[in-house]
């Protein structure tokens, strides 16, 4: 006498229709649908026997479903990376994880030109005079507090000025008294005064 081969379920013959082994059970692709199917932790639907089913740390998506949380892209056939329980691409994962530029608030990936400043990095591009707007870039700069400055801006804003001729000082004066003329004093950029 043959052995009758039923849903464990719902009890119908399984005689040459699709089926599915679970825990030890054969079970008809409605009930396996119905009772044993994991649920998709995306679209929070059963992943049918026929469905593809991606699983990582006891978690479960239909292969449609597993996706980049920042891109969307499909990653069913990609390498990832889970980070804060969030599923991502390479790609986005370096976005996420490169510094952000001061000036854009964009990420700073690798290849991009910056320029970096005490722990503050910037695109080269975004790094700019706070007075006249121009890029530094990689140039020369002034830092005064929060605020950076070309050298032709640092110079006409903060730079002392000769009296007589109106020029720049390049460097800040030594005030020394005249030894010839006792309470006079004279400005001088020199480092030893006679």
């Amino acid at each position: 006498m043959a052995e009758k081969f039923d849903c464990h379920y719902c009890r119908d013959n399984l005689q040459g229709k699709k089926y599915v082994q679970k825990d030890g059970h054969h079970c008809c692709l409605k009930c396996f649908d119905k009772f044993c199917a994991n649920t998709c932790v995306e679209c929070r639907k059963p992943i049918g026997a026929d469905s593809k089913e991606v699983h990582y740390k006891n978690r479960y998506w239909h292969d449609t479903c597993f996706r980049c949380a920042k891109c969307l892209r499909s990653l069913a056939n990609e390498t990832f990376v889970a980070k804060d329980n969030k599923i991502l691409c390479n790609k986005c994962t370096t976005r996420e994880d490169s510094p952000k530029c001061k000036g854009c608030f964009k990420p700073i990936v690798a290849g991009d030109q910056n320029v970096e400043y005490k722990g503050t990095v910037w695109h080269k591009d975004c790094f700019t005079c706070s007075n006249c707007k121009q890029v530094i870039g990689t140039g020369s700069f002034f830092p005064k507090g929060e605020d950076f400055y070309c050298v032709t801006c640092h110079e006409a804003k903060f730079a002392k000025h000769c009296v007589k001729c109106n020029k720049g000082l390049v460097k800040a004066p030594v005030w020394w008294p005249m030894k010839d003329n006792p309470g006079t004093t004279t400005a001088s950029t020199a480092k030893n005064a006679p």
